[in-house]
């Protein structure tokens, strides 16, 4: 139920698809557990509970109308609102609605929110809307992970030289880094001053000399990680979690990087062929992680640096501005 996820990932708002792959068919999915479905109604998007009232079929089993969606069984036909507008051999149609949802097409994507009384949009990182830079969306499918604990380990800088070695940190050459952070009811930021080589392969390629690296959280679920070279070329990975279910969570990530001799889709091709492997680490760590959920809580060490606040912001907590500074070897 909704109820038992945390307050603002219950009441925000979340991705269920991107709007190109909401097509000529019912496309179903999920979200916080709940079955939906999305359709095209003309140049509208429709969101709803994917169960007709009638006799509780999933209408994503129907087919599209003039006008809405049909549902498989009996034919009754619902618009995007969840009126029901016919029902085949009757001259009446009865006063029933399907459950709708809210739905908001931003950045590509189709957002909505299962809230009673949704919380305000959220806001997105700017490079989301930066037509100066190479873009592209890579919509990942769900894999076994807490939504949070995928929020986590994207931001984390302690795990690559464990998880991903000599992919994204080398395991044996760390260096001391300054990393200052900031926070407040907007999210949080870490900055991570290195000035330094970095001897993984995707560092060493694209970068050369990294100058910083900034990993920030835009509450509730979207965790940006920023990389900075030293001769000013940025490289974002933005990566919005949509918790489809208790352990089980959806990355839609949003790459974007400053425009060079290099065209963008063949940055696109290389920048996925790279992290193929990062991302099967990653989930196969966050699976183990999955399946050990209910043998204790977690602990927090003195490298989980945005921790505290991820865990505030999905809670609804109070996230007054902070500020502080710490040292740590990567």
């Amino acid at each position: 139920m909704v109820k038992d996820w945390p307050t603002a990932i219950a009441a925000g708002w979340h991705p269920v698809a991107a709007e190109a792959d909401v097509g000529r068919k019912p496309l179903a999915c999920m979200l916080l557990g709940q079955r939906l479905v999305l359709f095209r109604d003309g140049e509208r998007i429709g969101l709803l509970r994917d169960r007709c009232p009638h006799r509780g079929v999933p209408l994503s089993s129907g087919r599209l109308v003039p006008g809405g969606i049909a549902c498989p069984y009996h034919g009754w036909r619902f618009a995007a609102d969840g009126a029901c507008i016919e029902v085949p051999g009757s001259a009446v149609c009865p006063d029933v609605r399907a459950n709708a949802l809210p739905v908001r097409i931003i950045a590509g994507l189709v957002w909505t929110s299962l809230g009673a009384v949704p919380d305000p949009f959220p806001v997105l990182p700017d490079v989301m809307d930066d037509a100066r830079l190479d873009r592209f969306w890579w919509r990942l499918a769900p894999s076994r992970a807490g939504v949070l604990d995928a929020l986590e380990n994207h931001l984390d800088p302690a795990h690559p030289h464990h998880v991903h070695p000599w992919l994204v940190r080398a395991p044996n050459r760390r260096r001391k880094v300054t990393v200052d952070v900031r926070s407040g009811p907007w999210g949080a930021e870490a900055t991570y001053v290195e000035m330094g080589r970095n001897g993984a392969l995707l560092p060493a390629v694209m970068e050369g000399t990294r100058a910083r690296s900034i990993g920030r959280l835009w509450p509730p679920t979207i965790g940006e990680v920023r990389l900075e070279s030293a001769r000013g070329a940025m490289l974002s990975i933005a990566v919005v979690f949509s918790p489809v279910d208790i352990g089980l969570t959806r990355p839609f990530a949003h790459f974007a990087s400053t425009r060079g001799w290099l065209p963008a889709w063949f940055k696109q091709i290389g920048l996925k062929a790279f992290h193929l492997p990062v991302l099967a680490q990653d989930r196969r760590m966050l699976r183990l992680q999955d399946q050990s959920r209910g043998d204790g809580g977690y602990r927090i060490g003195p490298l989980d640096v945005l921790a505290r606040e991820i865990l505030a912001h999905a809670n609804g907590e109070p996230c007054p501005e902070a500020h502080r500074t710490m040292e740590m070897f990567l």
